[in-house]
């Protein structure tokens, strides 16, 4: 309780740890929330926690509450997770996957990850997942980061070609991306102009700050 009211006043860090996929995590305890931080980047909960949700507004809630099942790539500590279930009220099944073993063993001690009961935890790589499994998606969240880094395999044709097979007829793509530079502005009008064709894409930039949330759907099925 002690440490709760000390956090209003500067935040207070509750475990610094090495890990091998995402450098330097830190849980820092601010104004009484907990957060899972980078050296560079919020990773769960936070800023980042409010981008996500930003991007599942412009999807509609509504829309989200009536799906079956929802894949988010990039799981971290769980935020989005947290947003669907609490806000959202989403009732369905949860897939959340991340290659990262640190990640998720502190999203278990710090953030309840292990209460969320419509939620499964798959520790395997994202590219892998995508290949591998049988099961259709109505949403696909990807929020995949090394740090303040997006991996290149991201905007190789084959990764959102290959997320295209398993999501429904009528699923929507939510895509968290961070500009920060004019390549990597460049970056994301080239992944747009190459998947024009096989997706209708949103595009909101700027999203606190940093984050341009690119929303991706069928033609017949356009979030505006």
């Amino acid at each position: 309780m002690l440490k709760r009211i000390l956090s209003y006043i500067f935040p207070i860090t509750l475990l610094r740890k090495s890990s091998t996929v995402s450098g330097l995590l830190s849980v820092t305890l601010l104004s009484g929330k907990r957060l899972l931080n980078t050296p560079n980047t919020d990773y769960s909960f936070g800023s980042l926690q409010r981008i996500l949700r930003f991007g599942l507004q412009k999807i509609g809630f509504e829309r989200i509450q009536k799906q079956k099942n929802i894949l988010v790539l990039g799981l971290a500590a769980g935020s989005v997770v947290e947003t669907l279930v609490e806000e959202v009220k989403f009732r369905g099944q949860i897939h959340g996957v991340d290659i990262d073993k640190d990640v998720i063993e502190i999203g278990r001690q710090y953030f309840n990850l292990d209460k969320i009961k419509n939620l499964h935890i798959f520790l395997t790589d994202a590219q892998d997942y995508i290949k591998t499994t049988s099961i259709k998606y109505d949403s696909v969240i990807v929020d995949i980061f090394q740090d303040d880094q997006m991996p290149t395999f991201l905007f190789a044709p084959a990764f959102f070609s290959q997320l295209k097979k398993i999501l429904n007829k009528k699923g929507v793509i939510l895509f968290n991306t961070i500009v920060k530079t004019k390549a990597e502005a460049q970056r994301n009008q080239n992944f747009i102009q190459f998947f024009s064709d096989q997706y209708h894409i949103d595009r909101y930039p700027k999203v606190e700050g940093e984050n341009e949330i690119l929303i991706l759907s069928t033609n017949e099925n356009s979030t505006k």
